[in-house]
């Protein structure tokens, strides 16, 4: 029998730099919201619709993450540092935001968006990190299709 319940699930895992020195670390998993769903079948059809995983964003919104999201508040973002296949249902996207980017403002959300600018994953967290020129995030992002 072919399993029709197949998910996908993320974790994120950040951290946390102050001046070259590390004062915390994130490890949590995160909703994979509709849009994200939807440009994973999409990718998988093989439609023009469908993107690649390009970017890490970090917003303002402390908002509890809904499988409706599609924005991250006074967003920041960047290129990801590429994907990699840590088993053969995941996949990894490494990043560093570094003491030069996206200072002055509290973070308070992440996310991971597409070539098109779709954002596919959303993470709030409990608690919030102002970005000042002291602190680097260094992290990755795991989806898994299971």
């Amino acid at each position: 029998m072919i399993n029709s319940d197949i998910k996908a699930t993320g974790a994120v895992r950040v951290l946390i730099y102050e001046n070259d020195r590390l004062i915390d670390t994130i490890q949590e998993n995160n909703l994979v919201v509709n849009l994200g769903k939807t440009n994973i079948a999409k990718l998988l059809g093989g439609d023009t619709e469908g993107h690649a995983i390009t970017q890490i964003g970090v917003g303002t919104n402390g908002a509890d993450a809904a499988l409706g999201d599609s924005t991250l508040a006074n967003m920041f973002k960047k290129a990801v540092g590429g994907a990699t296949y840590p088993d053969a249902q995941s996949v990894q996207f490494n990043f560093d935001i570094l003491n030069s980017e996206g200072n002055g403002i509290t973070i308070r959300e992440l996310g991971l968006l597409n070539a098109a600018n779709v954002l596919c994953a959303r993470k709030v967290r409990a608690g919030e990190i102002v970005k000042t020129s002291a602190i680097r995030l260094v992290g990755s992002w795991t989806i898994t299709v299971n």
